[in-house]
């Protein structure tokens, strides 16, 4: 499995560092964090850097149904041909559907990128919808429109539920039937899956979730399909047990966590994030503080990885860092998760599962004088190995 950097606000040269490093094989841009003249710009430096790298951008369209005027966090959004606010309405029509495609698919054809997304809404609630409707009209003339081009990079049709949709298991699976049997299908799919906020972790680490994400990434890869996953970040590696071609993440929680709520009106105030470490044994993020304290009597909370330098005992680690060890311990725990069959893959995860929980218990059994914080604890693991084992009945494994 491959990963991304997601894209957003605040790069500098994490991107760049992260590709010459090896730690990330692509970036997928958002098109509200830059323009269409930097995104240039960008992409040329990309490819001077890493000519092998993958990359995309996401054309954010289902931004376009989002109601709030100008208060929106549109960014650089209005400055791309293709972004226009719609009502429902007005996608309902399949001609307009066609047309949206066309000029966003034309638009990426003049760029220096390796693939091409094309736009789609969010399907917010239910696969029961109009807006499901809306979102496999999309789906089914991406192919078609993007043939016209004679453009031979592959094309991916954009796929965006939220969870609660995800928890809709019969309806999930009728879905898939019908973007699967297309007469011009596209080459592949990028796969996002939306909560409330990006900071409502517990919206996506939910069984049931889990289990619908996992099984959108193996019926599509069984039938052919690249998959793509935005904003899957500590997901990524278990999406690639089962077929995931690639998982995506940046260093902002907004990069971690697909959400509308990003492009919403701001709330005032806020604060710097706390920096934190991602551990692949226990397969979740905790503080520099709690680090600290665990790294004492419990060595293996370390990766010990290149990037643990940049987390010493003596000061936090500078910004631009954190996301580089991140990545690195992604890239690691994907690569342990994804070497064999899927058989293999699932006995892996669940044997990574088992370790997270051993160590967890070790940290109880000792008594750690620190708290953890709620973000830093167990909970993610039932979850996971849940969200598996339901995964394993829908797919009657």
């Amino acid at each position: 499995m491959k990963l991304y950097a997601q894209h957003g606000f605040g790069d500098g040269e994490k991107t760049i560092t992260g590709l010459r490093e090896g730690l990330i094989q692509g970036v997928v841009f958002g098109a509200k964090d830059i323009g269409p003249d930097k995104l240039r710009e960008k992409l040329t430096e990309v490819n001077e850097v890493s000519p092998s790298a993958i990359r995309l951008l996401d054309p954010q369209f289902y931004v376009s149904l989002l109601s709030g005027g100008t208060n929106l966090r549109l960014g650089s959004l209005e400055e791309y041909p293709y972004f226009r606010p719609y009502r429902k309405s007005q996608l309902e029509i399949t001609e307009r559907v066609g047309d949206i495609l066309q000029e966003a698919l034309e638009f990426q054809a003049g760029l220096p990128l390796s693939g091409i997304i094309a736009p789609n809404i969010l399907i917010s609630r239910s696969f029961d919808s109009a807006e499901s409707v809306i979102s496999k009209n999309f789906i089914r003339a991406t192919g078609a429109r993007y043939g016209k081009l004679a453009d031979q990079r592959p094309v991916y049709a954009t796929v965006a539920v939220s969870r609660e949709a995800l928890l809709e298991k019969s309806l999930l699976q009728e879905f898939l039937a019908d973007i699967t049997l297309l007469d011009t299908p596209p080459d592949g799919f990028y796969l996002l899956v939306g909560a409330s906020s990006s900071e409502a972790r517990t919206e996506i680490f939910h069984a049931d979730v889990i289990a619908g994400w996992l099984l959108l990434n193996y019926s599509l890869r069984v039938n052919g399909f690249e998959v793509i996953n935005g904003y899957s970040d500590r997901l990524s590696p278990f999406l690639g047990a089962v077929g995931g071609s690639a998982g995506c993440s940046g260093w902002f929680n907004t990069l971690k966590t697909f959400s509308l709520d990003r492009f919403a009106p701001a709330a005032t105030g806020g604060r710097l994030p706390v920096q934190t470490y991602l551990s692949t044994r226990l397969l979740n993020r905790i503080t520099f503080i709690e680090l600290n304290g665990l790294r004492l009597f419990l060595p293996d909370v370390l990766n010990h990885l290149p990037h643990d330098v940049d987390f010493t005992e003596a000061e936090e680690p500078q910004r631009n860092r954190e996301v580089l060890q991140s990545w690195e311990a992604l890239k690691t725990l994907a690569a342990r998760l994804t070497a064999g069959d899927l058989v293999a893959n699932l006995a892996n995860c669940d044997a990574a599962i088992a370790q997270a929980r051993d160590a967890y218990a070790r940290i109880s059994a000792a008594r750690f004088p620190l708290d953890l914080d709620s973000k830093s604890g167990n909970d993610h693991l039932k979850d996971l190995s849940e969200g598996i084992k339901l995964f394993r009945e829908f797919a009657e494994l």
